[in-house]
C-alpha cells in the first residue's frame, strides 16, 4: 500500500509538517497554486491543508478522487464547502483552540491602543513631535466590557479583563449562566450589552444569523464614546454603519484586526474606515504568533494523521470529536474491531452489530466509537469512499444497524470494548495507557496486539498441530513474531499468528491441509 499523501497549499508552520512525516505521510507543498493547478495536483491526494486563500469549493473537491479529509489551519471555513465534502464523505477539520491566548491577547492590545491613543502618539514620535497635547487617554479600571460571543476566546478575554479591573458582561445564546459565572461574566441580553458597555468586544463566529450582527440600530443603541472591538470575523460590524458612528462622534473608537472583504480592493470604500483617526487596525493578525501557529499546524496535522488513520479528529467541523485523550486509544480499537470482523466473520451478511461498552466505559459518548467501528468495518465491505463523516449514511443504505449497550466488564480489565454480529464476536482493551489489546475471538480468550499481518486458524484441540503450522510457515521463510493459542471447553481452539509479511494462498492452502484444522484465514490490521 503507498503512503497517504498530503498536499499542503499555503504554507505552514515546520511543527506541523514534522507530524506528517513522522507519521508516513507524503507530504507535497504547493503554494500559490491557480485553481486548475490546484485540481490536478489534488487527483490522487489522500488530504488537503489550506489556510485562508485557498477556495475549496465543490468542483475541487469533486476532482479529488482520493480525498479523504480538508484541514484548514484555523478557525473559519467560509472558503471551504463544507456541504459538498460532507455529501462526498470528506472530513473537513479547523483548529478551534490553537489561536486561543494569540487571539485573545490581542483583543486586549487593540483595547489598550484604543483607550491610550498608542497609533496616534507613535505617529507623531516618528514625524518628529514630542507632544502628548490631545491624547489623554482613559483606563480599563473599572469600566464595562461587553463580550459578544463567550466561547473559548471570549472566556479568555474575560478573564484577562478582569485582571485590568474591569466589569464583565456577555451575551451568548448557547452558554449557560454557570458556564458564564466561571468565566467571570454575567449573562445579559445584546441590547442591554450595547446600553452598558465602555468596550464591546466580538467573538462570535460568521454564520447567517451573526451576518451583520452589528448595523446602524446596535451602533446607536452603544453608550456615547464607547469603543468596539472586532477580532472575530469580518462582516460580523455593518462597515458603513460603523463609519457613520465615527464620523458623528458617537462612538470613541474601533480597534479592526478584520473587515469583510480580505485584503480590500484598492479602490474599496472600507479604506476610509481603516484610515479614520479613531480607528485602531491590524491586518488580520490576531492569531499570527509563533506559538499560535505551531499548535496550529501541530494540533491540525495529528487531526489530519487521526483522520487517515481511520479516528475521530479532535477538532473536526463536520465529523464526530474525539474524547479526552484517555480515551482516544479505545476509539482506535474500535476501529480495529471493525476492520477485524469484516476479516475474520464467516457471516453470510452483514445485518446487525451491537458494540458494547464495558466496565468503566459505560458512560462515555458512544458517537465516535460507533463511526470509528463502521469505518473499520466498511472499508473492507464497500468500494466507495467511508470516513466518520459518511460512515453511517452508507451502513444505513446497506442495511447495516449498529446499537450500543452498557455492561459490566468480566473480563478482567476495568474496561473493554466488544462486538457481536451473528455468531461472531471480538473484544478489546488498552494496556499500559495506550496499546491495544484484543482479549477475545469469538468466545476464544486471547492477549494480542492487533498490528500487522496476522494468520488466523480454527482447529481441533488436538496435539502436534502448532509444530505442523511453525514448521509450514518455515519452510517458506515466513518469521512469527508472537503466538496465541487458545481453546474452548467444546474441543476447539484457535491460533493467531503474528507473521512479518501477508502469506501467500501457497501457504494458507498447505495449512488447510493439516489433518484437523479446519480453517486457515490471513487478515491486516
Amino acid at each position: 500500500m503507498r503512503p497517504p499523501t498530503v498536499l499542503v497549499a499555503e504554507p505552514l508552520a515546520a511543527e506541523g509538517v514534522a507530524v506528517l512525516r513522522a507519521s508516513g505521510v507524503e507530504v507535497r507543498e504547493a503554494f500559490d497554486q491557480p485553481a486548475d493547478a490546484l485540481r490536478a495536483l489534488l487527483i490522487d491526494a489522500d488530504g488537503l491543508i489550506v489556510r485562508s486563500k485557498t477556495k475549496v469549493d465543490a468542483e475541487m473537491l469533486a476532482a479529488a478522487r482520493a480525498l479523504r479529509v480538508v484541514g484548514r489551519a484555523g478557525v473559519g471555513v467560509d472558503a471551504i464547502d463544507v456541504a459538498a465534502a460532507t455529501r462526498a464523505g470528506i472530513v473537513v477539520l479547523n483548529t478551534p483552540d490553537a489561536s486561543t491566548i494569540a487571539t485573545a491577547e490581542h483583543t486586549i492590545a487593540m483595547m489598550l491602543a484604543l483607550c491610550r491613543h498608542v497609533s496616534a502618539g507613535h505617529e507623531r514620535v516618528r514625524a518628529g513631535q514630542w507632544s502628548a497635547k490631545g491624547l489623554m487617554g482613559g483606563e480599563l479600571f473599572g469600566k464595562t466590557l461587553g463580550i459578544v460571543g463567550l466561547g473559548r476566546i471570549g472566556a479568555a478575554v474575560a478573564a484577562r479583563a478582569r485582571a485590568f479591573g474591569m466589569m464583565v458582561i456577555a451575551h451568548d445564546s448557547f452558554v449557560s449562566e454557570a458556564r458564564a459565572e466561571a468565566a467571570g461574566a454575567k449573562l445579559v441580553a445584546l441590547d442591554e450589552l450595547l446600553t452598558r458597555a465602555d468596550f464591546v468586544t466580538l467573538h462570535t463566529p460568521l454564520t447567517p444569523q451573526t451576518q451583520g450582527l452589528i448595523g446602524a440600530r446596535e451602533l446607536a443603541l452603544m453608550r456615547s464614546g464607547a469603543r468596539i472591538i472586532n477580532c472575530a470575523r469580518g462582516g460580523l460590524i455593518v462597515e458603513d454603519a460603523l463609519l457613520d458612528a465615527l464620523d458623528n462622534g458617537h462612538l470613541g473608537g474601533a480597534a479592526l484586526d478584520v473587515v469583510r472583504a480580505e485584503p480590500p480592493a484598492a479602490d474599496a470604500l472600507v479604506w476610509r474606515l481603516l484610515r479614520h483617526p479613531k480607528v485602531a487596525a491590524t491586518p488580520h493578525l490576531a492569531g499570527s504568533t509563533r506559538e499560535a501557529q505551531a499548535r496550529i499546524a501541530t494540533d491540525l496535522c495529528r487531526d489530519v494523521v487521526a483522520v487517515l488513520s481511520g479516528q475521530p479528529p479532535s477538532g473536526s467541523v463536520n465529523a464526530p470529536v474525539a474524547p479526552s485523550p484517555a480515551l482516544r486509544p479505545f476509539v482506535e480499537l474500535a476501529a480495529v474491531l471493525g476492520r477485524a470482523y469484516a476479516q475474520i466473520s464467516r457471516e453470510p451478511a452483514l445485518a446487525s452489530f451491537s458494540l458494547v461498552f464495558e466496565g468503566e466505559l459505560s458512560d462515555v459518548d458512544p458517537r465516535p466509537f460507533s463511526a470509528a467501528f463502521l469505518v473499520g468495518l466498511l472499508s473492507g465491505v464497500t468500494d466507495r469512499r467511508v470516513s466518520v463523516v459518511n460512515a453511517q449514511q452508507i451502513a444505513d443504505e446497506m442495511g447495516i444497524s449498529l446499537e450500543t449497550l452498557a455492561a459490566p466488564c468480566e473480563r478482567g480489565f476495568a474496561r473493554a470494548l466488544s462486538v457481536r454480529g451473528g455468531k461472531t464476536a471480538l473484544a478489546g482493551t488498552i494496556v499500559h495507557g495506550e496499546q491495544l489489546r484484543l482479549v477475545e475471538i469469538d468466545g476464544f480468550e486471547i492477549d494480542a496486539v492487533p498490528k500487522g499481518h496476522m494468520i488466523v486458524t480454527r482447529h481441533s484441540d488436538v496435539p502436534g498441530i502448532v509444530g505442523k503450522a511453525g514448521t509450514i510457515l518455515g519452510t517458506h521463510g515466513l518469521n512469527i513474531a508472537t503466538m496465541n493459542v487458545a481453546r474452548r471447553d467444546d474441543g476447539n481452539a484457535l491460533m493467531l499468528l503474528a507473521v512479518d509479511r501477508a502469506p501467500t494462498t501457497a501457504v494458507l492452502d498447505e495449512l488447510r491441509a493439516i489433518a484437523e484444522l479446519h480453517e486457515a484465514r490471513a487478515i491486516e490490521l
